[in-house]
Parts: C-alpha cells; sequence; structure tokens
C-alpha cells in the first residue's frame, strides 16, 4: 500500500483515554450571541477551586468526599473571544480526579476534539467554551469518561480550553476546474467527490474549493485541518478508494507546514499562503500506472503554536 504524502509530517494529538473531545450543539444561541451551556452549575462543581494559570498544571482543592449525583459544569475562569459554536475544534488540556478520595486520576492530557462522539458528556461541557477558559465538570463517571470505576462514582474533570478553531471549511465557494473531480460536502462539512468518465490528470494540480478569508498560512505554521483522501480509479467510470481520513476518527489532524516537513511541492504550494476557512483540492498523480493518483480533500480549520 503506499503511504500517502501527508501521512508522515500529519502528527496527531495524542489520544489519551478520550477517544474526542467531542461538541454537540450550544442549544441556546441567543440573538445577541449568548450561549447556554448544556449543564449548570451545582453545588458539587461550584466548590471545587482551580487555581493557576489556564494552560498550566491546575492546583485543585474539593472536599471529599464529593458526591455529584447528576451533571455540573462551573466556569471557574472565563475566557474571551467567540464561544465554541456547533461543530468547532477546541484545543484543550484536561485532568481528572476521583471525587471520593481526591486524588488525580490523570497526569494532564491535552486533546483536539471536534464535534464527532455524542456519546459522552465531557464534549457537551464544552459548549460555549471560549478560549482562556477553565471549566470544572462533575458528575457520574459513566457518563463523562469511561476509566474503570463504577459507572456511578463521581468524577471531576479540570478542563482548560486553549484555543477554538473551526470544524468545516467556511470559505466562499469557486467555480470547479475542468479535469478535476467535484467536491461535495454535507451539512456537517464532510467532504466526497464525484468523477466524471474521464481520466486522471497526467500532471500534479491543485484548486481552491472554498475561498477561506481568515489568517494565511506560512511556512513553520502549524495548521488544524481535516483531511480525506481517495485512490483515483484506473479504469474510466470507476469507483474512488477512500484512504486516508480524518473525519472518519471525528479528529483534525496537526500538520508542521513547512519544506522540510511536507516535501511533495504540489502539496506545499497548495497549502502556502493558504487561508483559514479554505477547502483545498489536490491530485497528485501516481508513478506507478497500475495505481491511481491520490486526490486530497483538505479544510484549513485554524493555525497554532504548540511552543
Amino acid at each position: 500500500m503506499r503511504r500517502s504524502p501527508l501521512a508522515r509530517p500529519l502528527t496527531a494529538v495524542a489520544a489519551a483515554v478520550l477517544v474526542t473531545g467531542a461538541l454537540v450543539g450550544c442549544s441556546g444561541f441567543s440573538i445577541d450571541g449568548g450561549c447556554e451551556p448544556a449543564f449548570p452549575s451545582g453545588d458539587a462543581s461550584s466548590i471545587v477551586t482551580a487555581t493557576g494559570d489556564v494552560g498550566d498544571a491546575p492546583a485543585v482543592e474539593f472536599p471529599t468526599p464529593l458526591i455529584s449525583d447528576e451533571l455540573q459544569r462551573t466556569v471557574v475562569t472565563r475566557g474571551s473571544g467567540e464561544p465554541a459554536a456547533p461543530g468547532s475544534t477546541i484545543l484543550y488540556d484536561y485532568v481528572y480526579y476521583d471525587g471520593a478520595s481526591g486524588e488525580s486520576i490523570t497526569t494532564g492530557e491535552s486533546e483536539l476534539g471536534a464535534a464527532s462522539d455524542l456519546k459522552l458528556a465531557f464534549g457537551e461541557a464544552l459548549e460555549c467554551a471560549t478560549p482562556g477558559s477553565r471549566i470544572v465538570l462533575t458528575g457520574p463517571v459513566g457518563e463523562i469518561d469511561a476509566r474503570g470505576q463504577d459507572a456511578t462514582d463521581t468524577i471531576v474533570a479540570v478542563i482548560d480550553v486553549i484555543d477554538v478553531f473551526l470544524g468545516k471549511a467556511n470559505g466562499i465557494n469557486q467555480l470547479p476546474q475542468d479535469g478535476l473531480p467535484q467536491v461535495v460536502t454535507a451539512v456537517d462539512g464532510e467532504p466526497g467527490i464525484t468523477l466524471t468518465y474521464q481520466e486522471s490528470p497526467t500532471e500534479p494540480r491543485s484548486a481552491v474549493i472554498k475561498a477561506g478569508g481568515g489568517a494565511a498560512l506560512e511556512d513553520g505554521d502549524t495548521v488544524i485541518a481535516h483531511v480525506r483522501t481517495w485512490t483515483w480509479p484506473t479504469t474510466i467510470g470507476g469507483s474512488a478508494t477512500l484512504g486516508d481520513d480524518t473525519w472518519a476518527t471525528g479528529t483534525p489532524r496537526l500538520i508542521d507546514f513547512s519544506a522540510d516537513v511536507l516535501t511533495d511541492e504540489t502539496l506545499y504550494d497548495a497549502l502556502d499562503g493558504a487561508k483559514v476557512g479554505s477547502q483545498l483540492l489536490v491530485v497528485l498523480p501516481s508513478d506507478d500506472e497500475s495505481t491511481g493518483s491520490t486526490v486530497f480533500v483538505i479544510d484549513i480549520l485554524g493555525i497554532t503554536s504548540q511552543d
């Protein structure tokens, strides 16, 4: 199997124990831009103190045993900026504590989460989160994260929201180019391609499918992106074969964007200067006549520093 040219430079944030920091729609967006969290603050979540700067390991204290039969969410430190909208991607740190003993269950984890896992309340707690916020979530462990304790045991999660990014490309649609696949997207942004009865290009090609209006990507940046690839069929009229796919996992990737890491010139040129919110289409012909070209659809969701 051929390795995708993006396989090596794509670096995902470690999944750790939690599969993904899922988001569901902010259920109460008001006309003035406010946002209604999924869970209210309560006696259990509000009694937890978590001091220190957001992004650093917090000093957490609460009386034990702490019992939270229902899910509660308290904002300890409120950040600024736009709240996480439905489908947003969030970069965050978190640590879990056992409500009975007060002992930490994790040593601190980092996640890049997307709106893909709606099973656990952890993701719902990220509704309405703004960059720079610290959130305390308390409730039964079985509703927040499967970690081996009894499902009714109380768990305390302290979550630092480092930044909030797009969940899908939101740029302006551009006219399709002759000889390239047409890209179609679902409401949630998940892309697909349609191939007419045409041969694969013999030269590398790229196109902007949606033109974003955010910051422009520069060499040395770390870009957050959704990536889906297909192999172009070797016979006219055949079906493309799905390959690399962050949409399937629900978690975008971090790409170290530099000429040293991203060695394919066409991919590099397509990303160079691309603006946040853009969707890009890249076709790379294969050197092997028996193997079809590789088709990339890339959503540029944000640019972040990993210092």
